[in-house]
Parts: structure tokens; sequence; C-alpha cells
């Protein structure tokens, strides 16, 4: 028992890093401490996003058109917003679908949304993996990654514990859709999404 406390106490004693909440990013923001950096707050930590290169941000053009399309009146579409998930957390998806209407959100951003895409090129080991984990733990039920360089689209679906992932969690349906495939989403089951029309 003792030995149990000993560690608990050496624990406490090892420097941590600091973890940021939603408010204090925003107050760095409001200070001017980014200077216009690409930034998101991901489970405390604020991460500096990579540059947005041609190809990205064609596909995610291309998607938008795509998902309005797909998910019509009731639904908004948000291109590089925040999601709030939790208190620590304010990641921007590439794009994430939201059930409501753009004035819903004017004074706080969304808790949740029917869907999330990522678009990656540099960025895929990230998307798979930290912000995988960090979607399933904020319950998103549906998770696409846009792969540029495999030109198909990644689907993640069903969150559940997982100790191994990075936040404790990921998801435990992963399916790939090639150019030739068409993709439903789950908000919208009998809306068929071409994999072709999300790629650059």
């Amino acid at each position: 028992m003792a030995t149990v406390e000993k560690a608990q106490k050496q624990a406490l004693l090892e420097p941590k890093p600091y973890q940021w909440s939603r408010g204090e990013y925003y107050k760095l923001g409001e200070l001017g401490l980014f200077n216009e950096k690409r930034v998101e707050l991901i489970e405390g930590e604020v991460i500096e996003m990579s540059p947005i290169y041609s190809p990205h941000m064609t596909s995610v053009t291309l998607a938008i058109d795509a998902l309005r399309d797909a998910f019509g009146k009731g639904w908004v579409l948000r291109v590089q917003g925040p999601l709030s998930l939790g208190i620590n957390s304010d990641p921007e998806p590439d794009l994430a679908v939201v059930a409501g209407k753009a004035r819903d959100f004017k004074d706080s951003h969304p808790t949740t949304a029917a869907l999330v895409i990522e678009v990656a090129d540099s960025t895929l080991a990230y998307d798979r993996n930290v912000k995988a984990s960090l979607y399933a733990k904020s319950g998103i039920a549906d998770y696409w990654i846009v792969n540029l360089k495999k030109r198909q689209v990644e689907v993640h679906r069903r969150p559940i514990i997982d100790v191994t992932a990075k936040y404790g969690y990921s998801y435990a349906d992963k399916m790939i859709f090639t150019e030739q495939d068409s993709v439903a989403p789950l908000a919208k089951p009998k809306t068929k999404i071409a994999v072709a029309d999300l790629l650059p």
C-alpha cells in the first residue's frame, strides 16, 4: 500500500504539460498570441495546422458542393470552422455537417456534427490517429478522411472505448471506398455521394 501511495505522490511531483481550456485558448487568440497562425485546440494542446495546398483546397471545395446537394435544407455545412468538443478541444475540421441553421450557432460553436470530414495529404497519420480518437471520444458517429494520396475515402464509424488509442477511443468500423464507389452518410442513408466527386 505504501508503494502505491509513493508512486501516486511521485506522479503528482513530475512535470506535466499545461492543459489549455477553450476559454483560455480564445483569450490567447484575443491577445494576438497566434499572430494569424492557423491553430486548433486538441485535448488541451494548441496545435499549429499545416498549410493548405491547392489539391487539398480543391477537394474541400468539391466536397462543399457534394455535401450541399446530399444534405439540403435543415443542415449547416461548416468549412474549417470550430467544433467545441469538451472543455479542452476546439478542432477545426475541413468540413462538418451540423443539424440546424447557421444562426443557431451565432453565440457558440456546435458541440457535435452528423458528419466530419478531414482532407488528408501530409496529415494522413494525424487524421487517422489523433483526430479519429478525438472524434470517437466526442461521439462523432460518422468520420471520413479524404485520402488524396491514394484517391480514396476512409469511413470511420461506431465509436468505442479503446485503451490503445490516443485519447482512449477509436472507431470499430473502418471502410475504404475507391474512386469507383459511392458512400451514403449515416444521417442521410438514402443519399449517395460519389467518391470521385470529392477528389481533385
